[in-house]
Order: structure tokens, then C-alpha cells, then sequence
């Protein structure tokens, strides 16, 4: 008889875990259970969650507002009868006396080598550390913040190039690779928990809009750099050109051998501009004026060349 899986998420990171589970006979998905539908983008016009808009149409789809001191909810999760209760990126603490709805377990799916790095946004943590590593954790929930038992943990490398997108479609692929096994093992009692170090434990910083601000004079080239991979997408890393924000969504670094004052902005050939900062030259390579579209650097300095050939400052 098959497992029945209720999975909570809301990113894009559990949709191939929920492809992995719904094409194994071992499992049934009983229902997804996501944020509600926000408004989103420019015009502010509402859409569901990537895995609602993905799932829907396969998967009964649950959408509370709220997941705690919700009695009703309780009640329609508990008539499903769920073996594993599995969260992914959902975004909500969940209360233990939902957790324990979950027959067997309830499981959570964390993109970090816990106990390092509890909390909502792993992923951008370690790129912004320089880490080397990073992976992804199954671990029994509690209603705390990512405190529970770990059942296992798998790592990969962070490369060079990868920033906060590329990172989660490995982690998500990584992820959805390890459940299936690691369930079947826990409902067998061979895959056994572990407590967490919590002397070890390491939290992620809050992401808001002005996390992706740019401070030339007090930042490395090498921090900035970290800093436009982690927060691509979003919030993304920006300063302020002629009253215009200005993001960076790609650079490279170089030599500062001119010593070239942070935040001076300087050509090194009639296409290619670089930033001083506190250390090294941030040379972006695509960017986004206010008001415009993504482009590369060379179509930017064709727009604004005049004002780049003076005295400009970041």
C-alpha cells in the first residue's frame, strides 16, 4: 500500500520533489498545500504560487491563509490521513499540533548542511559567505525555526558561477533524488535521526529591498560580487546613477592597479566601464537602468557615454 504524502511548498524548489514522489508507486499525493494567490510584478496582478500553477491541474491544491490556530485546516488534513507530512520553501512555521497529524512523520527539506544556516533563506547565505559547500538536509519537524532530528544530509560544491538560481535548481534536483529512498527507509526504521548541535547552529539574515544596496566605499569587489549572485532575482543589487536606480545583475573582477578610488567609475576600453570599491574593480557586465530592460554593459555605455566620461562617482 502506498505512503500518503501531503507536501506543503510554494517555490519553484518542490516542483521536481512532488514529480518524484507522484511518479513512484510507493507514494500517493493526497493534496499540495500552498501560499494563496498574491499580486505580484508591476501591475500587481494576482497569481498563485509556481507550484500551484504547476500542480493544480494533477493535485488537489489547499490554500490557508494561515496553517496555525487553524482548527478547519487541522480538521481536513487530519481526514486525509497523511503517513508524511513533507515541507519544501512553504513559508510558514508549522504548529505542532499539525505536525503530528503525520502518521509516520512529519519532514522537512532544508537547503543547507544544518544546523548552519536555519531559517528562510539558506541558499543566499552561503553565497554570501564564499562557502565552498552547501546541500540539503531531511530532517523531522518541530514547531521551532529548522530545529529538528536530522535523518541525513547530502552536500554538493558551490561553483564559481553559481548564483541564487542556478544553486536552487541543484539543491531542488538534489532534493528530489534523496526523498523517496530516505522516506521508505524511515517508514522502515533503518534511516534513524539525530539531534542537532544547536552550539553550532547559525542563522540567515532577513532579505528586504534594501538588503541589495551597493556600498562601493565600504565593500569589497569580492563581497559585491557574492552579493549579486545571492540576491539575484531578488531583491538584486543595486546603487544610484544620475537619481536612477542602478542594478548589477553580472560582473567580474579585475586588478586595481591605478588604485582607483571606490565607487569612481573608469573606462578600461570604449565598451567596457569598472567600478573602484575597497578592494579590487567590480567590472559589470549586464545591468538594468530604472525605467529600461536588462542589457549588456556595451549597450548601457552607448546610451551614456557623455555622462560616463565625467567625473562620475557611485
Amino acid at each position: 500500500m502506498a505512503y500518503k504524502i501531503i507536501f506543503f511548498g510554494s517555490s519553484e524548489f518542490g516542483i521536481p520533489i512532488v514529480n518524484e514522489l507522484g511518479k513512484n508507486s510507493d507514494f500517493e499525493i493526497m493534496a499540495i498545500v500552498t501560499q494563496p494567490d498574491k499580486p505580484v510584478g508591476r501591475g500587481q496582478k494576482t497569481a498563485p504560487t509556481p507550484i500551484k500553477a504547476f500542480y493544480e491541474s494533477r493535485y488537489p491544491v489547499l490554500t490557508p491563509e494561515k496553517v496555525k490556530n487553524n482548527k478547519d485546516f487541522e480538521k481536513i488534513i487530519d481526514g486525509l490521513a497523511p503517513d508524511f507530512i513533507i515541507t519544501a520553501a512553504y513559508g510558514q512555521i508549522m504548529p505542532q499540533s499539525m505536525l503530528s497529524l503525520a502518521k509516520i512523520a512529519p519532514i522537512n527539506v532544508h537547503t543547507s548542511l544544518l544546523p548552519k544556516y536555519r531559517g528562510a533563506s539558506p541558499i543566499q547565505e552561503a553565497i554570501l559567505n564564499g562557502d565552498k559547500e552547501t546541500g540539503v538536509t531531511i530532517m523531522e519537524m518541530n514547531d521551532k525555526l529548522d530545529e529538528g532530528d536530522i535523518y541525513i544530509i547530502r552536500r554538493i560544491p558551490i561553483e564559481e558561477k553559481d548564483n541564487v538560481e542556478t544553486l536552487n535548481k541543484k539543491l531542488a534536483i538534489l532534493a528530489s533524488q534523496m526523498l523517496p529512498p530516505s522516506l521508505l527507509d524511515i517508514a522502515d526504521g533503518i534511516l534513524k535521526k539525530i539531534p542537532q548541535n544547536s552550539a553550532l547552529a547559525s542563522y540567515c539574515e532577513k532579505i528586504a529591498k534594501e538588503s541589495g544596496k551597493i556600498n562601493f566605499k565600504q565593500m569589497t569587489a569580492e563581497e559585491i560580487l557574492r552579493k549579486i549572485r545571492a540576491f539575484y532575482g531578488w531583491p538584486e543589487c543595486w546603487t544610484q546613477f544620475n537619481g536612477k536606480t542602478l542594478k548589477i545583475k553580472d560582473a567580474e573582477i579585475a586588478e586595481n592597479k591605478e588604485k582607483t578610488p571606490p565607487g569612481k567609475i573608469i573606462f578600461l576600453d570604449k565598451n567596457t566601464i569598472a567600478i573602484g570599491t575597497k578592494s579590487k574593480l567590480l567590472i559589470p557586465k549586464t545591468i538594468q537602468i530604472e525605467g529600461k530592460s536588462e542589457m549588456p554593459i556595451k549597450d548601457f555605455i552607448n546610451g551614456q557615454r557623455k555622462l560616463l566620461t565625467t567625473s562620475q562617482e557611485l
